[in-house]
């Protein structure tokens, strides 16, 4: 029945044939869906550009030992309906080849991996599940174009994430950051990869770390830092303000932040270093909101305001 399947396919099947193919598929509704699948295989085969090797021998081999294992299961048409010329022989061993071939291509459709990373600009993108992330500069990451597994993968190799998690009880999302995983269902946190060591920080629902055999549980406003080159017990603290997640709206609101806290989370956000000399401007505290402005006119502005002086010297900025 199959040579006769795919001469209908084809369009080369005569009246005789067509209406053998109809009675059969008016018979089941199952033997309608088997067409149909069969028309799909024969469409993505035509379609396909590039064509791994495959041992025809061993794919004719099969075809033959498929055709034999179904034609003793069905009943005996006449002999004149059986005999088929090798041409339709050999489309049938075809179809076989471009259903591997259709296997073949969507499996590597599915695995490509898409890379997201920036240089000096920020990066808002969605993902395949409608997830959102948040991609501070120089950070870089990838995931797989389709998620058909049980988890939803990303891997972050450098700089800081914040992922806004759609929630799906049954495919948790799981990022790779080092030798830590960060696993979750659905919420909105903060990860940011510095050489060895993997910052996270919860903004809304929980999110679980695991590293080196330990497993913690992290609330909003929890953060954990944790080193690839350490042994040491996990633990957790909160966070001080919210300024770890400036780069989602480009924007710094300090209040009544310590200005050690603030060239901290300056430094961090613009790599650069700098260094408070006098321990009493250190805890002097600062008020302000800046949006979308750039490093100069930002420590600028704080210098003035407090009258202080900076100097550079090798890469730190002294400031006094």
């Amino acid at each position: 029945m199959k040579e006769l399947i795919i001469k209908y396919i084809v369009g080369e099947a005569d009246n005789q044939e067509r209406l053998l193919v109809e009675a059969w598929l008016a018979e089941h509704s199952d033997n309608k869906k088997e067409l149909e699948e069969m028309k799909k295989i024969w469409d993505i085969g035509e379609n396909l550009k590039q064509i791994p090797e495959i041992d025809v021998d061993k794919a004719w081999s099969d075809f033959v030992r498929m055709r034999d294992e179904q034609s003793s299961k069905e009943k005996k048409l006449d002999t004149t309906q059986k005999r088929i010329s090798l041409k339709w022989l050999s489309v049938a061993a075809s179809l076989m080849l471009f259903g591997t071939l259709a296997f073949w291509g969507l499996q590597s459709a599915l695995s490509v991996k898409k890379k997201l990373k920036t240089d000096m600009q920020v990066q808002h993108t969605g993902l395949p599940d409608g997830s959102t992330v948040h991609l501070n500069t120089h950070a870089e990451m990838v995931y797989q174009k389709q998620w058909l597994g049980k988890d939803r993968k990303v891997q972050l190799f450098k700089g800081a994430v914040f992922f806004d998690v759609k929630k799906d009880q049954n495919h948790p999302f799981v990022i790779e950051s080092g030798k830590s995983k960060i696993t979750v269902l659905g919420t909105s946190f903060h990860v940011r990869r510095d050489g060895t060591d993997t910052e996270v920080i919860v903004a809304s629902g929980a999110v679980k770390v695991t590293y080196s055999g330990q497993e913690l549980i992290l609330k909003p406003n929890q953060m954990i830092v944790v080193s690839d080159t350490s042994n040491q017990k996990l633990r957790v603290d909160t966070i001080p303000d919210q300024l770890y997640r400036y780069y989602v709206h480009q924007e710094f609101t300090f209040e009544n932040t310590p200005l050690r806290r603030v060239f901290e989370v300056l430094g961090k956000a613009y790599g650069k270093k700098f260094l408070i000399e006098d321990p009493k401007t250190k805890e002097l505290t600062y008020t302000a909101t800046f949006e979308q402005q750039n490093l100069t006119e930002i420590v600028d502005v704080i210098l003035k305001t407090f009258d202080l002086k900076m100097s550079k010297k090798d890469d730190i900025y002294y400031i006094k």
